[in-house]
């Protein structure tokens, strides 16, 4: 008999390997990976950013959010790290 727990951190069409963002601060998952770029928010399961080489853009302004350095996102103005991914 297989065991299935719901995390309700996640959108529930996503698969097992969804990548996730956390915040630095708390380590609460803000976002999840809807596609290999894309990341919905946590809140509202809507497209918040897009990863393009390495930069988090937003999806509605175009703005850089943060930049990549490893699974770390820093903020782009000051170099605080924000977020962080890891698999679900």
């Amino acid at each position: 008999m297989a065991l299935y727990l719901h995390d309700p951190t996640v959108d529930a069409h996503s698969d097992a390997s969804t990548r996730c963002l956390c915040r630095i601060e708390d380590g609460e998952v803000f976002a999840y990976a809807t596609r290999a770029n894309e990341y919905a928010r946590r809140s509202d399961r809507r497209t918040w950013a897009v990863e393009h080489d390495g930069l988090l853009v937003s999806a509605r302004s175009g703005e850089v959010l943060a930049v990549r350095r490893g699974k770390v996102f820093f903020a782009s103005e000051s170099g605080q790290p924000l977020y962080y991914e890891r698999a679900r």
